[in-house]
Order: structure tokens, then C-alpha cells, then sequence
């Protein structure tokens, strides 16, 4: 197997300015999403992606969801048993002001080493290095003993109704196989000598809360004679602030921060702050991600109120972004908002579920694939792998109930900055060794999964 994958891998390599070319093209089709069914648009990408895997003779097929809504899958193989597959989406968030960007966000420029752009790291880079892989794998005419898989959906940054939610409904047997790879993390971390990467197994729930606030109404040009809902916002945006969630250190990946940050086991639901303060000093990341992995997050991201500039509101909501911990479910973040809410006239607090958090083993064969693979696109054997969550959501929590081992991890180059995607922020981008690095990776673990020989 060592001389095929150092063929294949060289391959990638020789294939380095295609690779950033379909990142660009994909980069440029405006797929945004802004959470309405009419948008996104992901059919264009679909169809960019079809024709591409076209030219190696790959087929795919597109199934709509909606009008402009389109979901793309394609395998290779036997069309047997195991099944691995690749999962990304072609969706992306909105850009809100543009001219704070340094490059178009739609322009796909090379600078600095880098693809700059919206989706260039959420995750547009993904996608094409998860099709250049089949692409490669296909040229070599790799006889794979399984079926390799893959699926780019629509609308995940909206939930994913139209996308893999739709897929999981609809066809889920085109989703069902034996291992899934998938957005998530692969941002590799620093301590002393050690080049650490982080596997997220699975990831936090998120839920949306509504926050509905009940005034009086009156002429403006009277104000006292209202009890003004706006004002009364005030004082729950400052609960929510103010509060102040259950910290816990249940997950495995707090039983390896003696490997990850050098602090000596154990550390409890006690003692993470303090330990957290040591951390940050030295890896802002690592402790923000640690921190988001104890607790239950809770924001205000939204407020809306009034109807009209000349009079007094009488209603407004807050909205509210929470992320849960495995076994916070919605009845728990409901108790919590009404206990930190209470005594506040004519507030009313309504949670509604978005993505159930859940998980796969990762004591699991798969991680071991996951992990020679990762060593393999690196070139290197001294890495070492803990379990993490993904502290987002992703459209992984719809194959998890298909049976499928679901990882949302694909490794980024050690030498990359992770301040510099600016995922959902402006000026995103992907370092060009970040994508070769992905497409190395996604050769690499179909090979070690799925190789006949």
C-alpha cells in the first residue's frame, strides 16, 4: 500500500493548481444562504461540481430539494459494502458590508498564500478537495473493495431542511454507510514538542430562544404615558448576560489536558477556570474551545421591536443563540431562561430545538483510519489525537442516525493560522497548504479504508 498512497499523494501534489482553480470556481457561485427557501441557490455549485467529476468519467446525480436547491452525490467502487462517505455543503452565510473586506468576498483571490472569500473556508475548500480525491483516485484506476461516497448538500447553514435533513428523509440509503467524514475541526494544537490533533466525535446542540417581551403602547409624543417594551428589554438582556451556566468537565476530551496543555489531571467542574486562565495565556484557541466544550452558551443575537417610529413599542423579542452540552435538551434550557427571568412582568420565554446534539464512538476502528490518514497527508508519524466536540452545528447529526460512524474532522496544515479563515466573519479565506492538506488527507483515508489490496 506504501508505494500506491506515495503515487496517489503525488498525484494531489501535481494536481495543486486544479485544485485551487475549482475552490475558486465554487468560490465564485453566490450560494448565500440567509435562511429563506428561496435562497441559496446551491444548484449552480452542484452543477459546477457535476461537470467537473464528469470529466473523469465520474457520475453524479442531483436531486432537488426545492427550485434552485440542489443536492449533489456521486460515488466510486463496487457499490458494496464498507461505505465511506465524504460529506460537505455548498451553502454559504450573507455578506453584510462588503467594503470592510480586503478582497471581493465573492472574487476567490489568491494573496498570501491563501483563497480569500465567502465559503472559501466553510466550506467551499472542502468540497473540492473531497472531489479532486475522487477525481485522482479515478485517474489512478484504484480498485476500491467498497464504495466511496460523495455528498454535497444544500442549506446547511440554515439547519438543513433542504439539504442533508432532506436527504436523510428522502433517500436516506443513499446517505447510509459504514464511516462519514465531515466539517467539524482538524485545527491541530501546540504543546512543548507535540503537534496534537483534536478528533471531534460529535458536537453541542443548538437551540434558538424567544425572549417575548409584553409593554403598553402609546403616542410617542407622550412616552410616560407607556410602559415601553424596548425599555423593557433592558433589563432581560441584562439576566441573559449576566447568566451564568452549569460548568462540566464530563467529556473525554478533558481526561487528555495534561497531553493538550500540559495541567495535571484531574481537572472538575471546579477547577477548568482556573485552569483555563493558564491556558489561554499561552493558546487563545485552545482555551476558547475548552471553554465553549464545559458549558452551555448562551447570547442574545437579535432584537427586534415597535412597528412604527412615532409609537411607543408595545412588543419586542429577543432572540437568542444557545449551544447545549449532550445532555441538555430543550425542557433544560427552558427551566433555565424561566428561572433567570423570574419576576419580570410580561415576559414569556419560548425555546425551540434546531439540532439535537449526539455523537459516535471514539474508541472505533475508524479512528484509526482517521488518524494513519491524517499522518499520511502530513508526511509525518509523531502526531498524536484526542476526542473532542465540535462546538457548532453540522449537518453530521443527520447520519448519525443512519448507523454511520460520523467524525467532523478534516486536518488543516500545522504551519496555517486559524485567525485567518474568518469563518462566517469577514475576509474568509483558506491556506492553499490547508487544501492540499485536506485533498492528501480524503486520498489517503479512502485508500486506508476501502483499498482492495
Amino acid at each position: 500500500m506504501t508505494r500506491r498512497l506515495d503515487h496517489l499523494l503525488q498525484m494531489v501534489d501535481d494536481a495543486r493548481d486544479e485544485v485551487i482553480a475549482l475552490t475558486q470556481q465554487l468560490v465564485r457561485i453566490p450560494t448565500v444562504n440567509d435562511g429563506t427557501p428561496r435562497s441559496g441557490h446551491e444548484l449552480s455549485a452542484a452543477e459546477l461540481l457535476q461537470r467537473s467529476l464528469a470529466e473523469d468519467g465520474i457520475e453524479s446525480r442531483i436531486l432537488r430539494s426545492a427550485e434552485y436547491r440542489g443536492n449533489i452525490l456521486a460515488s466510486i467502487g463496487t457499490g458494496n459494502n464498507p461505505r465511506l462517505l465524504y460529506m460537505s455543503h455548498l451553502d454559504v452565510v450573507p455578506v453584510e458590508d462588503e467594503s470592510q473586506w480586503t478582497h471581493p468576498p465573492f472574487s476567490g483571490e489568491i494573496a498570501e498564500g491563501r483563497i480569500w472569500g465567502r465559503g472559501a473556508a466553510d466550506m467551499k475548500s472542502t468540497v473540492a478537495a473531497q472531489a479532486m480525491a475522487l477525481k485522482v483516485l479515478q485517474r489512478a484506476g484504484v480498485r476500491l473493495r467498497g464504495t466511496l461516497i460523495l455528498a454535497s448538500c444544500a442549506d446547511e447553514e440554515a439547519g438543513g431542511a433542504f439539504g442533508f435533513g432532506w436527504m436523510a428523509q428522502h433517500h436516506p440509503d443513499l446517505l447510509r454507510a459504514d464511516y462519514a467524514i465531515n466539517e467539524g475541526g482538524g485545527w491541530p494544537i501546540c504543546s512543548g514538542d507535540r503537534l496534537i490533533y483534536p478528533i471531534p466525535t460529535g458536537e453541542k446542540g443548538r437551540l434558538e430562544a424567544h425572549l417575548w417581551i409584553r409593554g403598553r403602547g402609546w403616542h410617542a409624543s407622550q412616552p410616560w404615558r407607556a410602559d415601553n417594551a424596548i425599555y423593557k428589554a433592558e433589563e432581560v438582556i441584562r439576566r441573559v448576560r449576566a447568566y451564568q451556566p452549569e460548568v462540566s468537565t464530563a467529556h473525554e476530551l478533558f481526561r487528555h489536558l495534561d497531553l493538550l496543555a500540559g495541567i495535571e489531571p484531574p481537572v472538575t467542574a471546579e477547577t477548568i477556570d482556573t485552569a483555563l486562565q493558564e491556558i489561554e495565556a499561552r493558546d487563545a484557541n485552545l482555551a476558547s474551545l475548552l471553554r465553549a466544550a464545559s458549558r452551555m452558551t448562551l447570547v442574545a443575537t437579535m432584537i427586534h421591536g415597535g412597528v412604527k417610529s412615532n409609537s411607543v413599542a408595545e412588543r419586542c423579542v429577543v432572540t437568542c443563540d444557545v449551544r447545549t452540552l449532550p445532555w441538555q435538551d430543550r425542557t433544560y434550557v427552558q427551566r433555565e431562561l424561566e428561572r433567570q427571568l423570574a419576576g419580570l412582568d410580561g415576559v414569556t420565554v419560548e425555546v425551540v430545538e434546531t439540532a439535537v446534539s449526539n455523537q459516535s464512538p471514539y474508541d472505533h476502528p475508524f479512528r484509526t483510519l482517521v488518524e494513519q490518514a491524517t499522518c499520511d497527508a502530513l508526511g509525518r508519524d509523531n502526531l498524536a489525537f484526542v476526542p473532542s466536540l465540535t462546538i457548532g452545528f453540522t449537518d453530521s447529526r443527520f447520519v448519525r442516525p443512519l448507523g454511520n460512524v460520523t467524525y467532523g474532522f478534516v486536518p488543516s496544515h500545522p504551519a496555517d493560522d486559524p485567525s485567518k479563515s474568518g469563518a462566517h466573519n469577514i475576509d474568509e479565506s483558506v491556506g492553499i497548504e490547508s487544501l492540499l492538506t485536506a485533498t492528501r488527507f480524503h486520498v489517503a483515508l479512502a485508500l486506508r479504508a476501502l483499498d482492495e489490496t
